[in-house]
């Protein structure tokens, strides 16, 4: 692992040592597998039918059981507010006093997954507040979509506090800059293992299901009208895209792994190279969930967002 360092990627891309700038290949799951033969087979009988159900998955949140430990880590929280976010009221927990860092989890994640970082940030002096999200962990709700997790953001910035800085991982950073997009305004933004690029997120899906080509390119045309409605009439295949999503004003921290298999490292890089007012610590060996337990990635960030703050 490397120390934080500005991000002048050659050629728009990070390429770690004796990595290509390739995703890792990835073991596809069983259940994955038989899922997309099952969907091939049915788009085969009826495509608009599969086509339909598919996109109805992609809005669709995979939750565990919340587990005691995750009880506990709530429970921990010094402070938990009520938070009305559209028709949702969002329990949103704090921990520490001083300047508002917020942390938000990607897709079918949960706030618990920065549990590492609240009390070194407490002890550097700053507020700390973490949530699920809409739909997710013990919300009744068993679908979101980004706006939700952007709404969030604009609500705690509402009804909380003016926030310093916000800790986005992977989808969690599509849905902050997006909301960058409508009005909120953080004075800081660490990316770790950040996903701004829809048409990837979908390419990797639909790999991963191994569909045919006619069935993807319906199931994306689903996704795509539904997203249209979402964003009223906007195109999301043209707005999540990096070039539109780096943050290029606001100072910020990004965070990547060499081996992560969620986001290609050509990713990674485009972010770099567009976000000129950011620090790039690329980590090795971490994965795409990993680095947000590192000690390092840990000290790190805390360092960055106390580093500039009569700056910011």
């Amino acid at each position: 692992m490397t120390q934080p360092t500005s991000a002048k990627p050659v050629s728009g891309v990070i390429t770690p040592p004796h990595q290509t700038a390739k995703r890792h290949q990835r073991v596809v799951p069983l259940s994955y597998q038989a899922a997309g033969l099952a969907f091939n087979l049915a788009g085969l009988v009826n495509q608009r039918w599969a086509a339909n159900t598919l996109s109805e998955l992609w809005f669709r949140v995979f939750k565990r059981k919340v587990s005691a430990n995750t009880q506990a880590f709530w429970q921990s929280a010094e402070q938990t507010l009520s938070l009305s976010v559209n028709q949702h009221q969002l329990p949103l927990h704090l921990w520490g006093s001083g300047p508002l860092v917020v942390c938000l989890h990607g897709w079918s994640g949960s706030g618990v997954q920065f549990r590492h970082f609240v009390q070194p940030l407490v002890e550097a002096g700053y507020q700390v507040a973490t949530f699920d999200a809409p739909g997710h962990g013990s919300h009744q709700d068993s679908h979101s979509h980004l706006l939700e997790f952007s709404d969030s953001l604009l609500a705690i910035q509402q009804q909380v506090a003016k926030v310093h800085c916000v800790l986005a991982h992977s989808f969690g950073a599509m849905a902050t800059t997006t909301a960058q997009l409508r009005g909120f305004t953080p004075a800081k933004l660490v990316m770790l293992a950040p996903h701004l690029d829809v048409d990837e997120m979908f390419s990797t899906y639909a790999g991963l299901l191994n569909l045919r080509q006619g069935l993807t390119a319906r199931f994306k045309q689903q996704v795509g009208m539904k997203m249209q409605d979402l964003l009223a009439g906007e195109d999301p295949w043209k707005l999540f895209k990096v070039e539109r999503l780096v943050p290029v004003n606001t100072f910020g921290l990004l965070v990547s792994d060499s081996n992560d298999q969620e986001v290609t490292q050509a990713q990674f890089g485009l972010i770099a190279q567009n976000w000129s007012k950011a620090k790039h610590l690329q980590t090795q060996g971490l994965g795409h969930f990993r680095l947000l337990k590192d000690p390092l990635v840990i000290k790190q960030t805390v360092s960055f967002v106390s580093e500039e703050r009569t700056a910011s």
